[in-house]
């Protein structure tokens, strides 16, 4: 469905992004999903449904379709001009994660994971990042189309690490069945990479008009302390 502001059509899209955006008893929820639901009923729009994609799919219709709100979407230099951004929506803390057994594993610069191979998803924040750091697709890097296959590949000893937002990894190791602090570790802080958090944001040719909205509602539930509640009945421990 699709409800006007500014005489717009408004699309909103995210992933299958656990504890970001999930499917619990059949509803989306999460994290960022929370959140963005907040602002919809705060602009009176929460009759619109958000539409679920893999990742490459749901990153390019934001890029290329006017009035496409995505979420959550990592801000970086390469996407700063791609789009026009609403604000930050979760926090996100970035490691580098080893098996917990793998003693072998020390790295004191980013540079030294170069002779490991770290598993990424195609095209998101981490994988550019690794990219812009001098990281190679196919030597370096091994690219899936989502998270729980970078695990599998961790699991299985087919990748070394896997570079990946905490909160994230340590929920997908949970819903295996296995215990976060005896099955992965953290070897390195992805300082640089982790800033702010992940952000909701618009397709670059939307009305200005309707992402100041957007940001005006996100400010307010900030300022009543509404987000920081949500964020908070999320957070886990290893």
């Amino acid at each position: 469905m699709q409800v006007s502001i500014a005489n717009e059509h408004i699309k909103i899209i995210t992933e299958y992004f656990p504890p970001y955006s999930i499917y619990i008893d059949g509803q989306l929820e999460g994290i960022s999903t929370e959140i963005v639901k907040t602002v919809l009923n705060d602009l009176k729009l929460n009759g619109l449904r958000i539409s679920v994609y893999p990742w490459v799919r749901a990153y390019n219709i934001a890029l290329t379709e006017k009035n496409t709100l995505i979420f959550p979407l990592g801000r970086n230099k390469r996407r700063e001009k791609l789009f026009k951004w609403v604000g930050v929506i979760s926090p996100a803390q970035f490691y580098l994660f080893s098996l917990h057994n793998r003693d072998d594993i020390l790295i004191s610069s980013l540079n030294e994971a170069k002779q490991y191979t770290l598993g990424t998803v195609m095209n998101d924040v981490r994988e550019q990042y690794l990219i812009d750091k001098g990281f190679k697709i196919g030597s370096e890097i091994s690219t899936s189309l989502n998270h729980d296959q970078n695990l599998f590949k961790l699991l299985k000893g087919r990748i070394d690490l896997w570079p990946m937002n905490e909160l994230a990894a340590y929920y997908l190791v949970k819903k295996r069945k296995l215990l976060p602090k005896y099955t992965i570790k953290k070897v390195f802080h992805l300082a640089d990479l982790s800033t702010e958090g992940y952000y909701m944001a618009f397709n670059k040719d939307t009305d200005n008009n309707t992402v100041s909205k957007f940001k005006e509602s996100l400010n307010k539930i900030k300022r009543e302390g509404i987000y920081k509640n949500i964020i908070n009945s999320y957070l886990i421990d290893e």
